[in-house]
């Protein structure tokens, strides 16, 4: 009885874990991953912590120099020690008539600017890193379910040759031939398990989540054309990109760094009020007496440029902007270069999967048709139908790889051309598996 209590007791736990373990366990499509990592991505959660930065730059920029108290005072205690004694005390208030804090300002507001495009753009080149994982993912998941049904495959013929030995009717050599295929597809099907553990944690990473977050790709790796690809152009590129935008706000920059610079080449003049007092002792016929003085009065400090004129650093802020301004030109060359590559890459990939179906593999198809009932009826060997099998594996994997690299090339097209908030895979599933059981 106590037994019976123990293994109930154990079902039930692991009856408890399981059920939340499925709840725990999401579906996630490409899209919703994105989201999430725009989300909640650390070092993007870090980033955005710079436009407080910059805002607290703007703040400080903006204010004005502190008063400065100045004070003195002298006695004549270790010379004649005759008790005079001077003191004065002045408060002085620096004066910018530059354009100094006005200029300060400026630099500080364009830094803001800069800020949020560069936040924009590591969005932009996160979403990009997050939709390569997930394709890739997805064609893993479109490879396993290849290999399985390859494995399903060889696992019923070498149950059928099996019989045929012991009938008489097959060979251990063919027996071999089919269980080395099918240790093939075993490891292939591992190799395969791993690299969808890499990936799966890489989105982990990308989207904020710990390594033990567990979901299931959503999303069906199919080829759909697209329909319109006048849209992705270089011109929309360079009204689009973060990093352009950022580029040229590097000149706006520093064009105000120029100007502050050249604002600092005239020091802020200090005026102030100040008020002495001196106690003096004065020598006479009759004696020494005292006499002390008081004063009040404004004084004034004028700065002179006359040595240190900012001449290297207004050299400096010259020899950046027009850096920056390169780097602009520099930058658009790259820009055409990533979307007319990218544009070339989705054309001729969606050219090769219009015809890829009804082409190479569809007789690729026919053919493990063919030599399966070629073989049924004695006119195949079993090395033809592992051969065929292999070779329609093979032409179907590839198939795989060109959809995976189509949907590189239009995240690629739609990254370079800003226009990343499209979506660029279904996120329906389609279970259905490869169409090869002519075994039966």
């Amino acid at each position: 009885m106590k037994v019976i209590l123990i293994i109930l007791f154990v079902t039930i736990i692991t009856l408890s874990n399981n059920a939340q373990a499925e709840e725990t366990t999401q579906r996630l499509t490409i899209d919703q991953a994105v989201d999430i990592a725009l989300k909640e991505n650390r070092a993007l959660v870090a980033a955005r912590i710079q436009v407080e930065e910059a805002r607290g730059r703007l703040k400080q920029a903006g204010l004005y120099p502190n008063p400065e108290l100045e004070s003195d005072f002298g006695i004549d205690t270790i010379f004649a020690n005759d008790g005079e004694r001077s003191f004065s005390v002045g408060i002085n208030q620096p004066i910018s008539l530059s354009g100094r804090i006005g200029a300060q300002k400026n630099v500080a507001s364009v830094d803001i600017k800069r800020t949020l495009a560069d936040l924009t753009n590591i969005q932009r080149i996160l979403a990009r890193d997050v939709r390569l994982s997930f394709i890739e993912l997805l064609t893993i998941q479109k490879q396993l379910k290849l290999q399985e049904t390859l494995i399903n495959l060889n696992s019923e013929l070498l149950k059928g040759i099996d019989n045929g030995i012991k009938e008489g009717l097959a060979s251990q050599q063919d027996l071999n031939a089919v269980a080395i295929a099918l240790q093939q597809a075993r490891q292939e099907k591992e190799v395969l398990i791993a690299q969808r553990k890499s990936n799966i944690l890489k989105i982990n990473n990308l989207i904020g989540k710990q390594p033990t977050f567990n979901f299931i790709p959503q999303g069906e790796l199919a080829y759909e054309a697209v329909n319109d690809l006048n849209n992705y152009n270089i011109e929309t590129a360079f009204a689009q990109r973060p990093d352009l935008k950022l580029a040229k706000l590097d000149v706006e920059f520093a064009e105000a760094d120029l100007k502050l610079v050249k604002a600092l080449r005239f020091e802020d003049i200090k005026a102030g009020v100040f008020y002495g007092n001196d106690r003096l002792v004065l020598d006479s016929p009759a004696g020494q007496f005292t006499d002390s003085d008081q004063q009040i009065g404004f004084k004034v400090t004028v700065p002179m440029p006359i040595f240190d004129r900012k001449q290297g650093l207004v050299q400096e802020a010259k020899a950046r902007e027009e850096r920056a301004k390169k780097n602009v030109e520099a930058l658009k060359l790259t820009i055409s270069q990533e979307v007319s590559d990218a544009l070339n890459r989705v054309t001729t990939l969606s050219d090769l999967l219009e015809t890829y179906q009804t082409g190479i593999l569809k007789t690729a198809e026919e053919n493990v048709i063919l030599v399966e009932d070629g073989f049924k009826q004695g006119l195949a060997a079993i090395v033809d139908v592992i051969q065929s099998r292999q070779q329609f594996t093979a032409l179907t994997s590839s198939y795989i790889n060109t959809v995976r690299d189509y949907y590189v090339s239009l995240n690629d097209l739609q990254i370079s051309t800003g226009e990343y908030q499209t979506s660029i895979i279904s996120n329906k599933s389609n279970e259905s598996e490869i169409n090869v059981d002519r075994q039966k």
